[in-house]
């Protein structure tokens, strides 16, 4: 569930619906909190619209299909001369959607039939991120050094990303209108991460790419559970010729995972979870599907709205809320507070919540920066077995004696 910057405004966010259950006091006091909670960023025109993205039956997808398990929105196929990456339907209730790129080795010619195709030169060198996000599968794969700007800088956790920016050695590309395109162009990037939510934004991409620049989607927000939005570390790992180490990292991370899920398999007892904070009386509610009612599931745990059959966020009024929470035996992820008086202080009626009155209350940052940045949406994307570790301990404490949170806090 990385920290996000957004082309979009906050109403529009809300519009689109589901992005890591984040809350408007959060998006308030650190706007790259869109991150696991609200959608952020870029969209991409239809794929039949768009330069090299229509389909060629001059080329064969009859090569060797590298593996995949849990994520659904890309697949990767070695056709030997270059590989083949495609990224399915990279916005929500997107169907039939594809953007395909070719990566051909530096070394190599580029094959006469990808003529008007999406060509990247791997490994890429350098790379802009326009979500923070990503800087936690660029750390995984050892490619900080990488990373030449970001959007949302200022909200960064990365202590490597952080000294980086300080020494000026890596920039903040800006966000919403405030985009530096000069900036960007200066930079010379092999390669562009972006996100996408719609199609509202396609000028900006198709501005990118009348600038010569190379633009992928990566669209593991999407993802319906967290061992799939991991996974997407092997997208990743393409551009840096870097499939093998990408695969072997997530298979370590599937397996700690799993070992820890199994411990909490046959509890009796689940108890039920709040998630979440309110703004201006509305509270964005993930959805029953998302990720991370599935985690807390895989904790042990059962999420309040459990019955509840979307995967995106939807909307409830405090009052609902507030009868609900009767029922819930812990709250979590409630924004950027830092203790139970912040709590209260964003709203008395919090005091009529059981949660508050047996300090059951945690919260996901534990791992902040100076600047505002949370190591849950950077390292937590590529590391979900030290989530649902923390969750377990808040949960199951009988199942796992350890007292070393990785993410979150008790509220006192």
């Amino acid at each position: 569930m990385g920290e996000k910057k957004s082309v979009f405004s906050i109403g529009k966010v809300f519009a689109a619906g589901y992005r890591r259950q984040a809350t408007l006091p959060t998006i308030k006091k650190s706007r790259a909190i869109f991150a696991f909670f609200y959608i952020p960023f870029l969209i991409w025109g239809v794929v039949c619209c768009a330069p090299g993205k229509k389909k060629s039956s001059a080329l064969s997808d009859s090569g060797h299909n590298l593996s995949v398990t849990y994520a659904k929105g890309f697949t990767i196929v070695d056709q030997g001369k270059y590989r083949k990456v495609t990224v399915l339907d990279p916005w929500q209730q997107s169907t039939g959607i594809r953007f395909e790129y070719y990566l051909v080795d530096r070394d190599k010619d580029i094959p006469a039939e990808l003529e008007g195709k999406e060509v990247i030169r791997t490994p890429v060198k350098s790379v802009i991120c326009l979500s923070t996000s990503h800087i936690g599968f660029l750390s995984a794969l050892n490619e900080i050094p990488s990373l030449k700007a970001l959007s949302g800088a200022g909200f960064v956790s990365d202590p490597e990303v952080l000294k980086a920016v300080a020494s000026k050695t890596v920039f903040d590309v800006g966000y919403d209108q405030g985009i530096n395109y000069e900036l960007i162009l200066s930079l010379k990037p092999d390669l562009i991460m972006a996100y996408g939510v719609g199609g509202e934004v396609t000028g900006f991409i198709n501005k990118l790419r009348d600038l010569g620049l190379n633009v992928i989607l990566n669209g593991e927000y999407l993802e319906k559970n967290s061992l799939a939005k991991a996974e997407w570390i092997k997208f990743v790992g393409a551009f840096y010729n870097k499939d093998q180490e990408a695969a072997e990292y997530f298979s370590t991370i599937e397996k700690k995972y799993n070992e820890i899920k199994q411990k909490v398999a046959l509890v009796k007892n689940r108890p039920v979870v709040l998630t979440g904070l309110p703004y201006k009386d509305a509270w964005w509610i993930a959805g029953g599907h998302s990720n991370l009612a599935a985690m807390i599931s895989d904790a042990g745990g059962e999420f309040l709205w459990h019955e509840n059959t979307s995967r995106e966020a939807f909307v409830v009024s405090l009052e609902e809320v507030v009868i609900r929470s009767a029922k819930a035996d812990f709250w979590i992820n409630c924004g950027t507070v830092n203790t139970l008086n912040e709590l209260l202080a964003t709203d008395s009626r919090f005091t009529a919540f059981p949660q508050v009155r047996k300090k059951a209350i945690f919260n996901n940052n534990l791992q902040m920066s100076p600047g505002g940045g949370n190591d849950y949406w950077e390292r937590g994307v590529v590391r979900p077995d030290l989530i649902l570790s923390d969750l377990v301990k808040i949960f199951h404490p009988e199942c796992d004696s350890g007292k070393v949170f990785n993410f979150y806090k008790k509220l006192e």
